[in-house]
């Protein structure tokens, strides 16, 4: 069976209207997605995220490089078909009804008459929109209106699902009905394609993610892998020291403190139990108050952190 996606050298560049000097927004990516896999696309603000999928979408067409869609050129009507598709920002005609967008959409799809009904009834239904079919869409709030975005998106019943922040505008009772969604879209065998910044979310739905920033993939991560995470570590929570504790405590891998109405908080991070249990002790035995002592497990945040570093926003925003 041939990839959902295959990405091969891709890259994009701006061009400025007045001196026609290019900007790269995309520098020579490539990767694959697996038919019936989650994907998560992730990277920081003006990484090249919305760019490489306005590529993928034909939207904007590359400098180099070649998109394929189930073996087909991303170009094609037939890849194209095959395609759902949910933007960060969904608009749509303000004087239509919610009934009448989607059924002017499933047309469009090459739905109609019955089979048009049915459909629309189900994906209304999917996403919880059913009691607003006469509603004009200037009536929706934004998260009603990513609702319909989302139903727009599946209303072809598309085999390669494409999602760029799809939890926008989203309260977290809809954000967990969208997780469940694409859980379910995934076991039935959609290939999901998400940008997203909820790294909780795309840790629970995706199978794989790649990071980018400032126009490159920093690295492709197996969720399912918690090698990728590394080891954990241990944090000690001290309120008012006093300068009282040692400086150079044995193990230690960080210190931060903060000041707020009169109380310091120290943090202390340690690589091995033994040592922020010896601080700790120290700590009790000099009278100074423990506020928490926990394990932290590494996330996928915590490699996203790693990755993409602050210049970097820096440079694209």
């Amino acid at each position: 069976m041939n990839p959902a996606l295959e990405i091969s050298n891709l890259s994009f560049s701006y061009s400025n209207d007045w001196s026609f000097r290019k900007t790269p927004a995309i520098k020579n990516i490539s990767l694959t997605v697996n038919s019936g896999e989650a994907f998560g696309f992730l990277g920081n603000n003006g990484g090249g995220k919305t760019t490489t999928i306005k590529c993928i979408l034909d939207l904007l067409k590359p400098s180099s490089g070649t998109i394929k869609i189930f073996g087909l050129s991303s170009r094609s009507t037939q890849a194209r078909a095959s395609i759902g598709y949910l933007s960060e920002l969904p608009y749509f005609y303000d004087y239509l009804t919610v009934y009448e967008l989607m059924e002017m959409l499933a047309g469009l799809s090459g739905i109609i008459g019955s089979a048009a009904k049915e459909r629309i009834r189900k994906v209304l239904e999917l996403v919880k929109v059913s009691s607003r079919t006469k509603t004009p869409m200037r009536h929706l709030s934004k998260g009603l209106t990513q609702r319909i975005g989302l139903a727009q998106a599946l209303i072809a019943e598309p085999r390669l699902l494409i999602l760029d922040e799809p939890f926008s505008g989203l309260d977290p009772i809809g954000r967990k009905e969208f997780r469940d969604i694409f859980v379910d879209l995934k076991n039935k065998g959609t290939t999901i394609f998400m940008s997203s910044h909820v790294l909780s979310d795309v840790e629970f739905i995706c199978d794989r993610v790649s990071i980018m920033s400032n126009g490159s993939i920093k690295g492709i991560f197996d969720i399912n892998n918690e090698n990728i995470f590394g080891s954990g570590d241990f944090e000690l929570t001290l309120i008012n020291p006093k300068g009282a504790l040692l400086e150079d405590l044995p193990g230690q891998l960080d210190r931060a403190s903060e000041s707020n109405a009169g109380r310091t908080i120290l943090r202390l991070r340690f690589l091995e139990r033994k040592y922020a249990e010896s601080a700790m002790s120290q700590a009790l035995a000099l009278g100074i108050a423990v506020d928490r002592f926990e394990y932290k497990k590494p996330n996928l945040e915590d490699i996203f952190i790693k990755l993409v570093k602050p210049e970097d926003s820096k440079k694209e925003s």
